[in-house]
């Protein structure tokens, strides 16, 4: 029998102190705003909000820019370069240094927690009547998260952000938790088991699902929001289904599902 490990996170709480210095980092000017489920510092141009411990984001500190956008504007007018993308990765780390934001200030008890930021340079296509032009638009920043070597994925999971510009993010969020540690440790249901239960239990559904076909299954963590007592990362099964082609030859629909992984 294989077994993996159910982590248990408990996430970090902000003080007035601690997001009064990231509002200044971020430039978001406003007093800081308390209520059961989240705490905010709203300006006119920026908001920075942290999730309560009994939120579904519990954890979770995003920022939003209120005055800009991410639409591309015509890059012959506005020909400004979006930051590049090994600045954007310095920036976005030393932020999350600097305030403790992220993965990796978690203490961690039984298990083992790993993270990497990287980032990526997105394009748009610009078409005037004749041509296409394609142009740098923004610079996107992830940081990848391991439990136990197997990735950890969901809206409760890493750092991610998107810059414009300049060093100052455009979109952040960030999930924080004081503790990771092992909860209990789990049967795992292996791959094909899960895939003859993802198709056997498509046999049974209307439609199209006779061709069904797997297109790729991936173990990972799943950082749901936050639902009520023990606040677990879940290993779960990534399967992705891929629909047949319609009778003009054009691919079907795809389809992700997830499933537990433990028993």
């Amino acid at each position: 029998m294989t077994t993996i490990s159910v982590a248990r996170v408990r996430p970090a709480a902000l003080d007035d102190e601690r997001l009064r210095a990231l509002a200044e980092a971020f430039r978001v000017d406003g007093d800081v705003v308390r209520t059961e489920e989240a705490y905010a510092v709203v300006g006119k141009e920026a908001t920075l909000v942290h999730g309560g411990p009994g939120n579904r984001l519990a954890g979770v500190t995003t920022l939003v820019d209120l005055a800009r956008g991410v639409a591309a504007t015509d890059p012959e007018k506005d020909p400004a370069e979006p930051l590049p993308a090994d600045k954007a990765v310095s920036v976005a780390s030393e932020l999350t240094e600097r305030y403790g934001l992220g993965p990796a200030v978690a203490r961690i008890d039984g298990v083992r927690l790993e993270s990497s930021i990287d980032a990526i340079v997105t394009h748009a296509v610009r078409f005037d009547g004749k041509e296409r032009t394609r142009f740098a638009v923004k610079t996107d920043v992830r940081a990848r998260v391991t439990l136990d070597g197997i990735p950890v994925t969901g809206p409760r999971a890493g750092v991610n952000a998107t810059f414009l510009d300049d060093d100052r993010p455009l979109r952040l969020m960030a999930t924080t938790w004081d503790a990771v540690e092992l909860y209990r440790e789990a049967e795992l249901v292996e791959e094909g088991e899960v895939l003859e239960r993802v198709l056997e239990a498509a046999r049974h559904r209307a439609g199209r699902t006779e061709k069904l076909s797997v297109v790729s299954s991936v173990l990972a963590y799943w950082a749901a929001p936050y639902e009520g007592g023990a606040d677990l990362l879940e290993p779960s099964w990534f399967v992705e289904l891929g629909h047949p082609s319609d009778e003009y030859g054009n691919d079907g629909p795809k389809q992700l599902v997830r499933v537990p992984a433990t028993r």
